[in-house]
């Protein structure tokens, strides 16, 4: 996870996921030398910066065998502006696992985090003449779901990296795409609490002085998150807006996050830096001190 905290500044994340030889690899080497390989399978993770048009962008190739699925996807995906999936489209088998995990990915990773995600579907190999047509792959995907969720936007092209059939006007929507979500979310936190579950505060970052009393505020948003627990029940992820403030807040593993933003667009950056700071802690809970913590929320607002 450090790599994506120290490489954020320099570019956005987008991490490229899907079946083994699906084309993942093939496929960001293509975008890095503007031509056909065949790459050895990906082993864990490789990572790439590639300058589209004017975007740069922090591509993380995740490795699409079973095991990495599983232990790698999840914290990649939670933590990148962009998702890019590829798959298959002349194996109908394929499809269909591919389905499988993607509404993992949907319904137990994004279902719940606030962030603005966008998905963009490769179905690859459409040079073969057992390729799939588009509308029996969104059937097949049961992409009609996801207008259900309002955080996702998405687009599925089908693809062929071997002749580049749709790879610009692909590469065209993702750009856009990923403009529109990141340009209103470029603020750097206004501050950042972190308390344990019975509220002693463990970091503040509070340069507004926005929180005069860490222990108090810190109440606060506890009776507050309680009272919007016993109405809507127990939600990890709350907004409360304290005017003319936005404080993003997260509870988990016995910790709570809060982060304050300027506005509301800001809000799913605050969210991602709330997931990045509860993945460290728990990665670094049996040797966690205050020092080390303060030394990697530091890379958020320096």
């Amino acid at each position: 996870m450090e790599e994506i905290l120290k490489l954020t500044k320099k570019g956005i994340p987008i991490t490229v996921i899907g079946l083994p030889y699906a084309g993942k690899t093939t496929f960001v080497n293509w975008l890095k030398e503007k031509k056909f390989t065949r790459p050895k399978p990906t082993v864990g993770f490789d990572f790439e910066q590639i300058k589209i048009d004017d975007v740069i962008f922090n591509i993380f190739d995740i490795s699409g065998q079973k095991s990495y699925r599983a232990s790698l996807w999840k914290s990649y995906i939670m933590t990148s502006v962009g998702i890019i999936f590829v798959f298959d489209s002349s194996d109908i088998k394929e499809i269909d696992e591919a389905r499988k995990w993607f509404w993992v990915m949907i319904d137990d990773w994004l279902k719940s985090v606030f962030s603005e995600k966008v998905i963009l579907f490769l179905a690859n190999k459409s040079d073969l003449k057992t390729s799939q047509e588009l509308d029996i792959i969104i059937d097949e995907l049961k992409l009609n779901r996801i207008s259900l969720f309002p955080n996702i936007s998405f687009q599925i092209f089908k693809t062929s990296i071997r002749t580049e059939e749709n790879l610009i006007y692909a590469l065209k929507w993702l750009v856009s795409k990923i403009k529109q979500a990141t340009e209103a979310q470029e603020q750097s936190p206004l501050s950042i609490v972190i308390s344990d579950s019975i509220g002693t505060p463990l970091y503040i970052y509070d340069p507004l002085n926005l929180v005069n009393d860490p222990g108090m505020f810190i109440g606060y948003l506890k009776a507050l998150s309680g009272f919007a627990n016993e109405i809507l029940g127990h939600e990890k992820l709350k907004v409360i807006k304290l005017d003319p403030h936005y404080f993003f807040i997260s509870e988990e593993n016995n910790y709570v996050i809060s982060v304050a933003v300027s506005n509301d667009m800001a809000l799913p950056e605050a969210g991602r830096i709330s997931y990045l700071i509860h993945d460290f802690i728990s990665s670094n809970e049996n040797k966690l001190t205050n020092e080390k913590l303060e030394e990697y929320v530091k890379e958020f607002v320096e």
